[in-house]
């Protein structure tokens, strides 16, 4: 018994295409943590690269250069 003989194909790829679109409109937006190591959570986190390797960060004590214009501020990314 063939079942092909029983579906309409132009109701069923209307009707999928449809159904995808609906999925696609009402999915939740997905949005992107990003989060910098600091000392307080260097231990705690692994980050994944884009390749799909993950690695960690050592912290490391460094003295502070004398000279002001050596260092940089990084501005607060929202």
């Amino acid at each position: 018994m063939y079942i092909t003989k029983f579906i309409n194909w132009t109701a069923f790829i209307l009707s999928f295409a449809f159904g995808v679109f609906a999925v696609y409109i009402t999915a939740p937006q997905t949005r992107k943590i990003v989060v910098y190591p600091s000392p307080d959570n260097v231990d705690i986190l692994q980050y994944k690269d884009q390749s799909g390797q993950y690695y960690r960060f050592k912290e490391k004590t460094v003295k502070c250069p004398s000279d002001l214009d050596k260092i940089t501020k990084t501005p607060i990314q929202a």
